[in-house]
């Protein structure tokens, strides 16, 4: 990234740079077999005649072996307490001489990094560059967007417990304690994934509020261009249409951050409204289980009646859950007799075929 500085902002990173080099010769003077013996030795004399934030010192210890016996060296090592990408289009950077937040230009992207550090100030003659390593997870975010995938997943696997629990009551689970245990989790999934689309939301905003921004300063280059034009200021028009072109290319990557912003936000509330359609499950199964329950504690009812009703509640539940219809529980002594007529009938018309010679 190249950075834009303004005057004294410059002044404050070479200064920085100046210090950070006064520090190397001071570690050059030292005497030190490992890390740890040069920092007893040198750590609290360079935090005290240069002025660099602890946290570039204990990077500039590490990075001496690289440097030694250099004078002139043009790039210092920064960790992520010491510099943090603020935006699209700006970086906050630690120096001597407190914090200052540069605005910078993207250059592109090289294949490999091979540093120690996070990242690195590379002073040139005419400009000054961030070079930052970047992997998968190197960055971690407190405002992370709404993992559906997660959420969707737990509130599937409370469901599936509801719905085994179901066969379980006829071995004598609770099936009320089952309910509401379901309900108190699909609660907590429900408010989490309420949270998380807040801040995919809020993150929206934001995104949509520095896309207008961009597209003021833009359309305000517009004018200056043709101003300067008509002045005969070439220099000047040319200049502001550079600028003109990196603040579009900072809009159009805005527009794919805005356009997967909306897919989060749609993603979070289908996992919302299917949070809400599994409370609402849920919740008549425990009301169901609780009518059940009453029923089973009735005064008239026997041991095997109590039995028998949990039992019939618990293949219930499970047929409305899978739509499978289940062996029914009542008149088994019905469909026995049945059974029986079917046999002996299929025994006289056995013998009726011998008796006729058919077999």
């Amino acid at each position: 990234m190249t950075l834009s500085p303004s005057a004294d902002d410059r002044a404050k990173l070479f200064a920085t740079l100046t210090a950070y080099r006064q520090a190397l010769r001071l570690l050059d003077q030292t005497r030190g077999a490992n890390l740890v013996s040069l920092h007893e030795a040198a750590y609290d004399t360079i935090r005290e005649k240069t002025g660099l934030p602890a946290r570039l010192v204990t990077l500039a210890l590490r990075d001496h072996g690289r440097h030694k016996g250099e004078d002139n060296v043009s790039a210092i090592p920064l960790d992520a307490k010491l510099f943090a990408i603020k935006g699209p289009d700006s970086v906050s950077i630690a120096t001597v001489q407190g914090r200052v937040i540069l605005p910078y230009t993207m250059n592109g992207y090289h294949l490999g990094w091979n540093d120690f550090a996070e990242a690195r100030l590379v002073f040139h003659a005419d400009e000054i560059e961030l070079c930052a390593g970047i992997h998968a997870g190197v960055h971690s975010s407190k405002e992370g967007s709404m993992s559906n995938e997660g959420i969707l997943a737990r509130l599937g696997r409370v469901i599936a417990g509801v719905v085994n629990n179901a066969v379980d009551t006829a071995e004598a689970a609770n099936p009320t304690a089952v309910a509401q245990q379901a309900l108190r989790e699909i609660d907590k999934i429900s408010d989490e994934a309420r949270a998380a689309l807040s801040v995919a939301v809020a993150a929206g905003h934001r995104l949509k509020a520095k896309a207008d921004d961009l597209d003021a300063e833009i359309r305000d280059l517009d004018e200056r261009i043709k101003v300067g034009l008509a002045g005969g200021r070439e220099d000047l028009a040319r200049a502001a249409t550079g600028v003109q072109i990196d603040l579009e290319a900072q809009r159009e990557a805005l527009s794919k951050a805005l356009a997967e912003n909306a897919g989060e936000v749609a993603e979070a509330q289908a996992a919302l409204r299917s949070i809400a359609s599994a409370r609402d499950d849920a919740k008549k199964r425990l009301d169901d289980a609780q009518r059940a329950q009453k029923a089973v504690q009735g005064p008239d009812a026997t041991p095997s009646q109590r039995n028998d009703r949990r039992l019939a509640d618990a293949l219930s539940a499970v047929e409305r859950v899978t739509g499978v219809p289940v062996k029914p529980t009542s008149g088994a002594a019905e469909v026995e007799e049945l059974g029986q007529i079917q046999r002996q009938n299929a025994i006289e018309a056995r013998l009726k075929a011998f008796r006729e010679g058919e077999r």
